[in-house]
């Protein structure tokens, strides 16, 4: 949707020049105010519906020389048909006043209503069929005024969103923000992007979900008021399919994750409380449950929500079908956090009573004493901080030194932490920090244990093998479009192709081509993308990687009468 202040003409040639209106469209949709007002014959009598006929009578008593007497019995008159505008009836209160000019703009406004809705049904009607090169509409300001009217702006919606372009001329700044919301409120499960220049499109921007703005000649307005800034229009592509496409997938598992490893620490916390009657004992030390977001399990996951990518951006831009995991919300659906939470309690589960289980019936020292409470509330915190950090790296997909760093210490520096704190003497931290002698060489007594560290590797490996299990077999026997191109880019040769070259570019008899499969393949079943197959499917290329059909249902505010949803192409 383009929403420009610029003349029709100027906008139609503009919208060819950019590709955004094309020779398969034609004729375009057009309801301009020039056309409506001052139709070429009178053939418009034939469909017009009384209120309008009426309308236009009014319009030609109001003009010079007027006819007041005759002006007030039509104004009456159109006022009690169904559909007129309020303000018919206080007409004649500046009919006496002999306010006749403002009597005539008003039928005029009232008459290019009465026309746009008509004009709306038509093309409703003309964009439900079938065309191969799709529908464009045009329309300039003073029509759209009167599609936002509340009885039209529905009807006018549908259509928009059946067209391929919708392209909205002389329009004011506050009806660019009119336009956005429309679409914003009344479209279920869509996002809104804004990208302007001027300070005209500040309330546009502010509407949309999102407010891209593009520094240039017209001020700073459009970027002090946008949630992302451009030097360059050309830029969008990269921000959408490429760092779009990223931080989607960084904060769809980044979310996630996050509930994943408080929900384990909580949980196991909670489960001891069972065991001592809701007591208020605690498990874990005071100091230890505090830092368990802040240094044991925060850093891994801020570096994974800023550096992480699955796949290069030479090889997204590639290939756009890569962007459908934004557009079906693949990395955070119901299902996908469902299972974290569930994986959060299971491993609670086993942290606690797993730990407990084992350490019941063994000794940690050469005593013979078994292990206190102290004892393993550590071995059961070690055990989640291990755990938790080993999860955030099953699902990284790109490694630097940084994350090695960061993950490997993140662990490191938590034992370190439990040997230093546990090796003070009672009172040697200033501020009575460490007065009780709870905690008092706890660690440094269980790390000389083996029990310590088979119990660690049992526990470890039991919570986190299914995990690599399940990736495996989905990654390898029922992979997603990304999952194909990151085997693709770990192995071009045995898939014949390059993963930087687009699909588009390749050639149906071409020995080397390759079929990449659709969001839909990836749920069918065990299958193996070689050249083989690739040369009987090449063919269907252009079907398969053909815009997904999308079910859009707009809903409409209250006391407005309900779309029914339709299909309607995603571009």
């Amino acid at each position: 949707w383009v929403l420009t202040g610029d003349k029709l003409e100027t906008a139609i040639n503009i919208g060819y020049a950019t590709a955004l209106l094309g020779a398969e469209m034609e004729p375009l949709l057009r309801i301009s105010q020039d056309e409506l007002m001052e139709p070429m014959d009178d053939s418009w009598k034939a469909s017009a519906s009384a209120l309008e006929l009426k309308l236009e009578e009014a319009i030609r008593k109001a003009s010079d020389p007027p006819d007041t007497v005759a002006l007030d019995t039509l104004i009456r008159e159109a006022a009690g048909l169904p559909g007129a505008p309020e303000n018919l009836l206080s007409m004649h209160q500046l009919i006496g006043a002999n306010e006749i000019r403002i009597v005539e703009n008003r039928l005029k406004e009232a008459l290019l209503t009465e026309r746009v809705k008509r004009r709306v049904v038509v093309c409703q009607q003309e964009v439900a069929k079938n065309r191969p090169g799709g529908y464009a509409l045009v329309i300039d300001g003073p029509c759209l005024r009167a599609a936002m009217q509340p009885e039209v702006k529905m009807d006018f919606l549908r259509m928009g969103i059946k067209c391929k372009s919708v392209v909205c001329c002389r329009v004011t700044p506050s009806q660019k923000a009119q336009v956005t919301l429309l679409v914003k409120d009344n479209v279920k499960g869509q996002i809104t992007l804004a990208i302007g220049d001027g300070a005209n499109d500040v309330s546009m921007i502010q509407a949309a979900h999102i407010g891209v703005g593009i520094r240039g000649k017209e001020g700073q307005q459009a970027v002090l008021a946008s949630d992302y800034a451009l030097p360059r229009f050309s830029y969008l592509e990269r921000l959408l399919l490429v760092h779009g496409r990223w931080c989607y997938n960084r904060i769809g598992t980044f979310v996630c994750y996050f509930f994943y490893k408080t929900i384990c620490f909580a949980l196991t916390a909670y489960w001891f409380s069972t065991a001592n009657a809701y007591s208020g004992t605690q498990l874990f030390y005071d100091g230890t449950q505090a830092l368990y977001n802040v240094f044991w399990t925060s850093f891994p996951v801020i570096f994974f929500g800023i550096l992480d990518r699955d796949l290069e951006d030479k090889i997204v831009r590639a290939h756009p079908e890569l962007y459908s995991t934004g557009q079906f919300r693949v990395r955070f659906t119901g299902l996908r956090f469902a299972m974290f939470i569930i994986g959060a309690v299971l491993h609670s589960i086993l942290f606690f009573f797993g730990v407990s289980l084992i350490m019941d019936h063994n000794t940690i020292s050469g005593s013979g004493h078994s292990a206190g409470m102290w004892s393993a509330g550590e071995t059961m915190m070690t055990v989640c901080v291990v755990v938790v950090n080993i999860v955030i790296s099953l699902h990284t997909r790109s490694w630097s030194i940084f994350h090695v760093l960061v993950y490997g210490l993140s662990v490191l520096f938590w034992f370190a932490y439990e040997m230093i704190f546990h090796s003070f003497n009672p009172g040697f931290l200033p501020w009575g920090f460490d007065v009780d002698d709870d905690m008092y060489g706890v660690f440094p007594t269980l790390a000389g244990t083996a029990a310590y560290w088979l119990i660690i590797i049992v526990i470890v490996a039991i919570a986190t093998l299914p995990i690599l299990a399940y990736k495996y077999f989905r990654e390898h026997y029922y992979p997603a479009v990304d999952d194909y191109w990151r085997r693709v880019v770990q192995n071009p040769s045995r898939f014949g192709l390059d993963p930087t070259q687009s699909l588009l570019q390749v050639e149906v008899n071409s020995d080397t081509a390759a079929y990449s499969p659709s969001v839909q393949d990836t749920m069918r079943g065990p299958s193996e993308y070689s050249t083989e197959t690739a040369r009987t499917a090449v063919e269907e290329v252009s079907v398969n990687h053909a815009p997904p059909s999308l079910s859009v249902s707009v809903e409409p505010r209250a006391g407005e009468t309900r779309v029914e949803p339709f299909i309607h192409p995603t571009p």
